[in-house]
């Protein structure tokens, strides 16, 4: 598995994975064709707003990437762990912080 990362970026507020963001999606689902890999979906939302709103929010993110790999791709869901990263302050962006980092390993 090369380049074990990957970002999905969300919209302010949304927890749907956007058409442009779908081709990430995808390319998760290819590493993690034809092994054993697994992989960590930790969601993140930017400080804007309420922090019981964005708390649930990081969560629905990191599920809705899990959902895509298992439904639109067939990755066995046992193979996927979903955290929730909560608010988030990682990044000086704000956008930047309306995401789930995805990490694989072997």
């Amino acid at each position: 598995v090369e380049n074990n990362v990957r970002s999905v970026m969300f919209k302010q507020g949304s927890a749907t994975i956007s058409n442009d963001q779908k081709a990430i999606v995808a390319q998760i689902a290819k590493c993690l064709e034809g092994n054993d890999a697994t992989i960590v979906v930790t969601g993140y939302a930017s400080k804007e707003g309420g922090e019981a709103i964005n708390e649930n929010l990081a969560g629905e993110r990191a599920e809705a990437v899990k959902n895509m790999l298992v439904n639109e791709f067939g990755i066995d869901a046992s193979r996927i762990n979903t955290v929730n990263g909560k608010v988030s302050e990682k990044f000086p962006e704000l956008a930047w912080n309306r995401v789930c980092i995805c990490t694989i390993s072997k």
